[in-house]
């Protein structure tokens, strides 16, 4: 069997940034975060192969990309180039492999989440919402509608407890760790790493054992984007209309609704 590992960096132990200080790579938690991502991935690579696996692929998905050391990372684990997919549609390099399942590693709740650790959607600089049908949605359910084209289930996943809750009401029989107690923004009661570690490695296990669904939508939908900058509204707008998706203004400036075909549409409009 072959496996996706996604891994973001913010849902990650130890992590919590800091207010008003940008980003998190920014900041001297991005450090941590990528050195206790690699334990993690390297906690849940190990799980997956002695329960079977064929194959472990990592998808390296925070920002830029290029956050974890690939020295640092299990030697078995194939890792997803980077560089070749960038300009691509999101997920669209699966089509290459076979996988049974994604574990989504270090994600967040959605933006504006009460209490949620670094809660944002796709960008907490651009995006202030994004509602599909009239429900707000964060990247969480935005992939796993994605990978379900390719007939791929969420299997795994590994965040603070308001994140887990959050996904838990779109994919409920998803097995799950809970890295940290959220406790706001840039706050969280840390659980100690060996247990989390620990937690993984024996969540990871349960896991591979169920049958999960894939999260799939019917099509099309209603998106809905609220942008934090009119400007921004305005040049999705024109990109919508030069990729001839339905697109109109919604209540001020900032806000665009579209109906959306594909799914693998929804990033290039965040």
């Amino acid at each position: 069997m072959e496996y996706l590992i996604a891994c973001d960096l913010e849902g990650i132990h130890g992590v919590v940034g800091e207010a008003y200080k940008g980003l998190l790579k920014e900041l001297p938690d991005y450090k941590l975060a990528t050195t206790n991502a690699e334990k993690e991935i390297n906690a849940v690579a190990k799980a997956l192969f002695d329960c079977g696996a064929t194959k472990v692929a990592l998808w390296d998905n925070h920002g830029g990309m290029h956050n974890v050391d690939p020295k640092n990372i299990d030697s078995r684990v194939v890792h997803i180039d980077i560089d070749a997919i960038k300009g691509k549609p999101r997920y669209s390099f699966v089509k290459e492999h076979n996988f049974a399942g994604i574990i989504y590693l270090g994600y967040h709740s959605r933006e504006g989440t009460l209490n949620g650790v670094l809660a944002h959607t796709f960008s907490s600089v651009c995006i202030q919402y994004i509602k599909i049908n009239g429900v707000q949605v964060g990247e969480l359910e935005i992939d796993s509608y994605i990978c379900a084209t390719y007939g791929i289930a969420p299997i795994f996943m590994a965040s603070d407890d308001i994140c887990v809750a959050q996904f838990k009401e779109t994919a409920p029989d998803i097995t799950s760790v809970i890295t940290k107690i959220a406790k706001g923004r840039n706050a969280a009661e840390f659980i100690d790493e060996d247990v989390v570690l620990n937690d993984l490695y024996n969540g990871i296990c349960d896991a591979v054992k169920k049958e999960c669904d894939v999260i799939s939508i019917d099509m099309p939908i209603d998106l809905e984007i609220r942008y934090t900058r009119t400007e921004l509204a305005a040049e999705k707008f024109n990109l919508a209309t030069s990729k001839n998706i339905p697109v109109c203004y919604g209540e001020d400036a900032h806000v665009l609704r579209f109906t959306i075909d594909k799914v693998d549409d929804i990033p290039s409009l965040t």
